[in-house]
């Protein structure tokens, strides 16, 4: 492997624009006389080359065959790959990189895997070219292996009469060693996303490659996968040739799409696949297949109500657990949900929905509080208790409080407010929490109204289930009422503190922030 201060010399000039001694050093921050002494050793290796003879000489990577072959054994082949990830990904991203990847290139391992006779067509080296472009790996294997047993195959079916009828077959063989390992590597390389940076450039999908590659196999028959733009996976047909592109409209098909954006991190893409995927898609299995995908989706997203219902309506189609990822995807994302407001998510709003006369999905904690509001002036109701709520959980990590759920079943039952009494709501509470001690910002919390629904998902008139989201505070402090009360969150509820208890409370509290 060459030292690290001439990876970073030709790194510096993947772009393919020449660059003098000092332009070099100044861009990976050595001496002049560093790296012009290791230019120099370049140059001596055909590796890079002075482009014009003045006094201050332009230095350029070379574009021969050779000198790339040797620049990917340097990078691709390098054993520790996690430490040197950044270089990698800046070669086989690189101008250069790119650009090498040719039918000079194709017709230089036609050459030396003796396959003059295969690879002759455009669309067939078009094909060659991009499982080459998409896998570093292949492109290492083609460059580098060793090719005796392919001389050794050619020479044998050259010896054969035009006539005989094995001349093809060897000329199958021949195909057959070739192409096989590259699509594998092709498939290694998407599916671990080693080089995604790479596939996501060139916006390649994985899973259609690797269902691609999968179905081709069976029948012998290998369908080049590395096509970008409109390339979509089909019916692999008998006579299907190296490099020929073909269309389908499956939805399974246009599912595995949407998992490779997935893979890819490309979310919202993602779930306009599976959406078109549902659309199209006819069995019950096949669906929840799909809506299994879908609700992976909203996982990543950190949208766990929305996962929940993917899940649950897959499970309704999927009679014969078929689907088996269903059941435990959902207990993950009603997990999700359960922990959805801990401090790290209480600038999120709250993703679950609220069905009238039904149990929320998630339970009370330390930093979720549930609260029927069955008094005849729920606004009094509401404001009475809103700061010693809030007080609670400042002295604590944060939390929320929803009114309008029972504590005891978690059932929503709601609050009935007109505009007028919910306007009233927001003035009140506001003008309560400001006389908290030491005073918080209204930034640091925050109330939330959310309509009740009937089963049928339809808003009912009126009736809403209240949230108050108090954020972590900043800084450890003991927090007051504004009739000095103080008040912690416990597990099932809040405890006022006072005498010997309060004392306790304050000595350890602050010094926890001391430490």
């Amino acid at each position: 492997m060459r030292n690290s201060l001439c990876r970073k010399i030709i790194l510096s000039l993947l772009d393919c624009v020449p660059r003098s001694a000092r332009e070099i050093a100044d861009n990976i921050d050595e001496s002049l006389p560093t790296v012009e002494a290791q230019l120099i050793k370049l140059a001596s290796e055909n590796i890079c080359e002075a482009v014009n003879s003045d006094e201050d000489n332009q230095w350029a990577v070379r574009k021969d065959i050779v000198t790339f072959a040797e620049l990917v054994k340097t990078f691709i082949s390098n054993g520790e790959k996690e430490k040197c990830y950044k270089e990698i990904s800046q070669f086989i991203t690189s101008k250069y990189y790119l650009t090498r990847i040719n039918y000079e290139l194709v017709d230089h391992l036609r050459t030396r895997f003796s396959l003059d006779s295969i690879y002759q067509t455009d669309e067939e080296k078009e094909g060659l070219r991009r499982i080459l472009l998409a896998s570093p790996s292949a492109l290492l294997f083609a460059l580098h292996s060793e090719t005796k047993k392919f001389s050794e195959l050619r020479e044998t079916q050259q010896q054969l009469t035009p006539s005989d009828a094995t001349r093809q077959w060897f000329a199958q063989l021949l195909y057959s060693e070739f192409q096989t390992p590259l699509l594998e590597m092709l498939v290694a390389d998407m599916k671990v996303l080693d080089y995604g940076f790479l596939h996501a450039a060139l916006q390649l999908r994985a899973a259609r490659i690797r269902m691609h590659v999968s179905l081709a196999t069976p029948k012998g028959k290998y369908v080049e996968a590395a096509a970008g733009g409109g390339f979509t996976l089909g019916q692999i047909m008998d006579e299907v040739r190296a490099g020929q592109l073909v269309s389908n409209v499956d939805s399974l098909a246009i599912s595995d799409e949407g998992s490779a954006f997935l893979h890819l991190g490309d979310i919202q893409t993602a779930l306009k696949y599976f959406d078109k995927a549902l659309n199209g898609v006819q069995e019950s299995i096949q669906k929840a297949l799909v809506l299994n995908n879908k609700g992976w989706a909203f996982l990543a997203l950190k949208q766990y109500q929305k996962a929940i219902e993917c899940f649950e309506e897959g499970i309704t189609l999927d009679s014969g657990c078929e689907v088996a990822p269903l059941r435990e995807n959902k207990r993950l994302a009603e997990e999700g949900l359960a922990k959805a407001a801990d401090t790290h998510n209480f600038n999120q709003p709250t993703q679950a929905r609220f069905f009238k006369d039904q149990p929320v999905s998630f339970e009370e904690t330390r930093l979720y509080e549930f609260k029927e509001v069955s008094s005849k002036n729920p606004v009094s109701s509401i404001e009475n208790t809103a700061d010693e709520y809030a007080v609670s959980f400042l002295n604590r990590e944060g939390g929320r409080l929803f009114w309008g759920v029972r504590d005891n079943d978690r059932i929503t039952v709601g609050v009935t407010l007109d505009d007028k009494a919910r306007n009233k709501t927001r003035r009140q509470v506001s003008q309560k929490l400001c006389k908290i001690q030491p005073p918080i910002s209204v930034e640091h919390w925050r109330l939330q109204f959310h309509a009740v629904l009937d089963l049928q998902g339809q808003a009912i008139p009126n009736l809403w289930v209240i949230e108050l989201v108090v954020l972590p505070p900043q800084k450890k402090e003991v927090f007051y009422t504004d009739s000095g009360d103080v008040f912690v969150k416990t597990e099932g509820g809040k405890q006022k503190l006072q005498g010997p208890a309060l004392t306790e409370f304050i000595q350890t509290h602050l010094e926890n922030e001391k430490n």
